[in-house]
């Protein structure tokens, strides 16, 4: 063989030589990139997050406020302002008291009676009466009537209306009693609604109520000032009491018997008609009428 035909020869070596190794490098390559792509996609997968849970709430959207713009064109007009819808009012009416000397005649007792003691409660009517009985008082055609008793043992107590009066003038009232049984009646002018104030007080003591004396008491000992002589009831006693800024005078059955005048200086005097029940049990009914203010 010639020396250009083994030069020839080596070369067709070389040449399967190098493409065998390419071959090779470029087979590794592949190899390589295929495991390396296996493994990027058997890599380990994020753990999956439980969802959030969301809660809805309604929503009121706001109401368009009406403006006071007016649309292209139209006429123009001044807006009226807000008025306040008015509220119902509650009015409060004063009824006032019905006068005494008419408040029996109406079946009333009038709302400027005050009970005595202070602690009996008197309730308003709405039409200038008290509700009634006012303790043991009721007043019923033209008569202010009472009842009252007590069984077994006590001690005195005394039990009443007070009535102011005017500065001057006159009462005139009749009582016809039916029972009065261990106590007295008792009538009277006192500077305050209070019988332990110093007044003039007329008393008819217990007894039969048909013929009975009249007597006039000093209000702080029950001292016997003045006294008639038996008088028969009839159709019941009259008293009077006659007063002005500084005293009171007190009148039986017209022209009977009249008392002297006890200092009262006291523009405003306050009439009484009551009773004392004495110690023990007890027992008074009867009835006021014919009543007048002058």
């Amino acid at each position: 063989m010639s020396n250009v035909d083994k030069k020839k020869e080596e070369k067709k070596s070389i040449d399967s030589n190098v493409i065998a190794a390419i071959i090779t490098v470029l087979g590794g390559i592949a190899t390589t990139l295929i495991i390396t792509f296996a493994n990027r996609t058997s890599a380990p997968q994020p753990t999956p997050v439980p969802p959030t849970a969301f809660f809805f709430t309604e929503t009121v959207s706001p109401s368009p406020v009406p403006t006071d713009t007016v649309p292209a064109g139209e006429p123009t007009s001044t807006p009226a302002p807000a008025t306040d819808t008015p509220e119902p009012t509650l009015t409060l009416t004063l009824v006032p008291p019905v006068p005494i000397g008419q408040d029996w005649i109406d079946g009333c007792v009038s709302s400027l009676w005050m009970p005595y003691p202070s602690d009996i409660l008197a309730v308003g009517n709405g039409n200038g009466c008290l509700l009634e009985p006012v303790h043991v008082f009721s007043a019923d055609d033209g008569s202010l009537n009472f009842l009252s008793e007590r069984a077994g043992n006590g001690a005195t107590e005394v039990y009443g209306l007070f009535a102011p009066l005017p500065e001057s003038g006159s009462i005139t009232v009749k009582v016809h009693l039916k029972d009065l049984n261990n106590v007295d009646l008792w009538m009277g002018v006192f500077p305050e609604p209070n019988v332990d104030s110093n007044g003039l007080l007329l008393t008819i003591p217990s007894g039969n109520p048909n013929q009975r004396v009249i007597v006039q008491k000093e209000v702080s000992s029950y001292k016997t000032l003045q006294s008639t002589q038996n008088l028969k009831q009839g159709t019941g006693f009259s008293f009077t009491f006659t007063f002005n800024a500084l005293s009171a005078k007190g009148t039986v059955n017209p022209n009977v018997f009249v008392t002297n005048s006890v200092s009262i200086p006291s523009s405003t005097k306050w009439l009484f008609l009551g009773y004392k029940g004495l110690t023990g049990s007890y027992r008074i009914e009867g009835r006021f009428f014919e009543f007048e203010v002058k």
